[in-house]
């Protein structure tokens, strides 16, 4: 039987003081309108730059309330996206920035951009989030919460493992008209608003304002609530658990490329975010992290590349040294259509001394950068020689290469030789490493990228050392010189009897 979702209604209109909407000003002024403009309207000199767009304070309408769906969000609600941020994109956290002084009364002068605030719409419905039961990782429970999702059409948008990846995803757009983008609910560090087992229950029962994300409070039963919440929460992990270096393990058999060649090969996951030094900036990539498996043998190293990705642009073409139009909000980018998905492994061209890498806008004359690519509407991959953003060359070694693209997930992988040219890949050493994925739907190519930043990797030695040695090593060492020392006390002594 539906039981009700508890509601409790505010007694009054929370406004502040003139005073209070005065300081709130100043902190606008100075810390948001250059996003959100001087007027609260979202016209402002950085908000052609920004996706998701920064929001339309004028509109009323927000996306993070603890309020019913299509109403005004409370004091306290607008002052924790203040406080917490909108990870992933460029609205910062501004706790331990801003005085909590300070984010009250900015949360007080952002509702006098909306009348609405001083009626009797002011006075939203707040919605009880009730206290989460203990997590279940029960198989029932979370195959409940499976039919939940299947049932309310949950993976039309969210596809159907959660990976943002629905039928529907390519087209969802905003009340505004912008594109946006649906959750991937395996990358539970990316939600919006937190990301506790409250937070993922209040978005269910509120829904999104302004976006496709309705609130299900009137379609989920309360005893399916928690089932659906435990699903969403199983998909995912607590953090990403970025990485710093790639174990490259040792195989003194041939590399077949093929899942089963990484299979208990460990796994580390990278950040990617956009190139936004040089023009053609992605403001906005359409990738935001790439995990990384290699092996090696003798002669070859192999490295798995995966990521998730909405859709797989097969077709078309794409290339690092594609001339791409510096960013200009006046004319928008007409060529988004035609473009593939691609990726990279981006390695320096010889092996570097001390801290040196290449310029990672694909190297420059002084310190070119090899190039290990594949353009994924085609079957082959190549070694690339880069020189700088539009010098890039391919330099004819050929790689081995297979890829696939399933539920939502890019899989790549290349083979090559352990040594090109002036750079060596030797056992028990770390080989600097950086990686760019292309995302064909938002248009990215040549310099208009997703990147990271230069990482390594370690080729883990074949055979293990035996201890023997070293402590052999350590032990004739201190030998030597406590002898030494016994020598030059005895000499000491009989100096001194001579003396």
């Amino acid at each position: 039987m539906y039981t009700a979702y508890p509601v409790v209604a505010q007694q009054e209109n929370d406004l502040g003081t003139e005073a209070q909407r005065a300081e709130g000003k100043e902190v606008y002024d100075i810390k948001c309108a250059h996003c959100h403009g001087y007027e609260g309207d979202a016209s402002a000199v950085a908000t052609p730059y920004l996706r998701p767009t920064p929001r339309d304070f004028t509109s009323g309408n927000y996306k993070f309330r603890s309020t019913a769906s299509g109403e005004l969000p409370t004091t306290e609600d607008i002052k924790r996206s203040i406080r917490l941020g909108m990870p992933y994109t460029s609205m910062p956290a501004w706790e331990g920035i801003l005085s909590e002084t300070e984010i009250t009364n900015l949360a007080y002068y952002l509702k006098t951009f909306e009348s609405a605030f001083d009626g009797p719409y002011g006075n939203p419905t707040v919605v009880e989030i009730p206290r989460a039961p203990a997590y279940s990782a029960d198989p029932d429970h979370l195959a409940r919460g499976r039919e939940v999702f299947e049932a309310n059409q949950c993976a039309d948008c969210h596809g159907e493992n959660g990976r943002g990846n629905g039928e529907s995803a390519p087209e969802l757009v905003d009340d505004w008209g912008y594109p946006i983008r649906a959750a991937d609910m395996t990358k539970r560090w990316t939600f919006r608003a937190s990301a506790t087992r409250e937070d993922v229950y209040r978005t269910f029962m509120t829904g999104l304002n302004g976006t496709p994300m309705p609130s299900y409070e009137q379609t989920i039963d309360e005893e399916d609530r928690w089932a659906l919440v435990d699903y969403v929460w199983s998909l995912s992990r607590d953090t990403p658990d970025y990485g710093t270096t790639v174990i490259v393990q040792g195989q003194p058999s041939e590399l077949v490329l093929g899942e089963s060649l990484f299979e208990g090969v460990p796994e580390t996951y990278f950040p990617i975010v956009g190139q936004v030094i040089e023009p053609g900036r992605a403001f906005y990539p359409g990738v935001n992290g790439i995990s990384v498996r290699a092996v090696y043998n003798d002669s070859e190293i192999a490295i798995q590349l995966r990521w998730h990705d909405m859709t797989a642009e097969t077709e078309g073409m794409n290339n690092p040294g594609i001339e791409v139009p510096m960013f200009d909000p006046a004319q928008p980018d007409t060529t988004m259509d035609g473009w593939s998905d691609a990726v990279a492994a981006l390695l320096p061209s010889r092996t570097p001394e001390g801290l040196e890498r290449p310029y990672f806008m694909f190297g420059d004359s002084r310190f070119p950068m090899s190039i290990w690519y594949t353009d994924l509407a085609t079957d082959s991959a190549a070694v690339l020689t880069g020189q700088g953003a539009g010098r890039i060359a391919d330099n004819g070694i050929a790689l081995e290469r297979s890829a696939s693209y399933e539920d939502g997930v890019w899989t790549v992988q290349f083979k090559g030789p352990r040594n090109q040219g002036g750079l060596t890949m030797p056992e028990a050493t770390f080989v600097p490493i950086s990686f760019t994925v292309w995302d064909g739907f938002s248009g990215e190519r040549g310099n208009k990228r997703g990147l990271s930043a230069w990482y390594h990797l370690y080729l883990e030695p074949m055979e293990a050392q035996s201890a023997v040695l070293p402590m052999a090593k350590w032990f004739l060492i201190v030998l030597g010189a406590e002898l030494l020392i016994v020598a030059l006390v005895n000499l000491r002594a009989r100096r001194r009897k001579t003396a």
